[in-house]
Formats: C-alpha cells, sequence, structure tokens
C-alpha cells in the first residue's frame, strides 16, 4: 500500500502512478528552510521551498486568497446610494460564457416538455457570479466597500450561436466603517496599482 502526502492528500511512490518521492537534498532542503513536514510528496515541498525562497509570489498568493475571502463581503443593492456615503463613480462588470451544443441539446428536450432549464440556468448563475465578482473587484480598486444601484443584464452575445452575455454595473461606495478584511484588500490593491 502506498503512502500519502501529508499536504495534498495523493499516493506518494507507485510504479505507474502516484507523486514522486522528493529526493535527499530537496528534504535537507526544506528543513533548511523549516517548510518540509514528514510525507510530503516532491510536488508539495517544491511549491513549499519556491514560495519560501520567493516572498513576493507568496504575498501575491495571499493577497489572492485575502481578496477570495473579501469578494463575498463587498455589499451590492439595487437601491439607490445614500445621500450619506460617498459616491466614487460607475463600475461595471461582464462575463461571456459559452453554452457548448450539450446545452444547447438539454435544453431543447427540456423546452419540448415544458420544463425549466437547468443547464442554462446554471450557465447563467456562473456567469452572473464572475461578472459581479469583477465589478466587486473593480469596486475595491476604488477603494470602495459596497456597491449601490446595482444592475445586471443578461443577453445573447452571438446571435443564436449559444454565447451568454451578463453585464452588470453599479456605484461603488465608501461606507463610513468597511469591514477590516475589505480595508486589507483595499490596501493591497493600493500598493500594486501605485
Amino acid at each position: 500500500m502506498s503512502k500519502k502526502c501529508s499536504v495534498c492528500g495523493e499516493s506518494i511512490g507507485g510504479l505507474l502512478a502516484g507523486m514522486p518521492e522528493p529526493s535527499c537534498e530537496m528534504v535537507k532542503k526544506g528543513k533548511t528552510l523549516g517548510v518540509y513536514q514528514e510525507g510530503m510528496c516532491a510536488a508539495c515541498l517544491s511549491k513549499a521551498i519556491y514560495h519560501e525562497e520567493n516572498p513576493r509570489d507568496k504575498s501575491h498568493t495571499d493577497g489572492k486568497q485575502l481578496l477570495e475571502r473579501a469578494l463575498p463581503l463587498v455589499f451590492c443593492t439595487p437601491s439607490p446610494v445614500p445621500d450619506t456615503m460617498q459616491d466614487l463613480g460607475l463600475v461595471t462588470g461582464y462575463c461571456i460564457l459559452g453554452t457548448g451544443p450539450l446545452s444547447t441539446l438539454f435544453s431543447t428536450v427540456t423546452d419540448t416538455f415544458g420544463m425549466k432549464s437547468n443547464v442554462y440556468l446554471e450557465k447563467t448563475r456562473l456567469a452572473e457570479k464572475d461578472a459581479l465578482d469583477k465589478m466587486k473587484i473593480e469596486a475595491l480598486k476604488l477603494g470602495a466597500d459596497a456597491i449601490y444601484a446595482v444592475r445586471v443584464n443578461l443577453a445573447e452575445a452571438t446571435s443564436g450561436h449559444g454565447m451568454l452575455m451578463v453585464s452588470v454595473s453599479g456605484a461603488a461606495v465608501r461606507t463610513t466603517s468597511p469591514l477590516p478584511e475589505i480595508q486589507q484588500v483595499i490596501h493591497i490593491l493600493e500598493r500594486y496599482s501605485a
């Protein structure tokens, strides 16, 4: 029975499958840098060594994780901007998504029987989330922690060729008390854009 990597959980070793075991030199370097964990595969150890030796890339990864945690915290509403808040301007987001021939086939079947098309619904939701996330990133770049007057539009982008376009727009707003997670991401984005 093969061992499992203590980081990724993949099998280590084996003749035909599994992650390679780290070399003695790699283990020694990992221990010297303080990143080696007993039972790591070569891929995980190599990644840990790389991030330890390249802290700029590590901070980029950390920043991306912070952004992923902060995006759901950005408040979005179709309500107009309150007079007490600072309007920072218009922000937009777009996503164009291909539906593919299988989606068309499944939707034809559901349309024939008068049922809703979950395939298109799932793809539309995915495109909407992506467009909203892109708009939230634009708002964060402006120093905003909320978006008011949000409008979502769905259109077919290619006249019957199965491409959906979701566009969103809204007013980026700085509230009086943004969450610490959002403030941290705004600070990081300001540092990278300078």
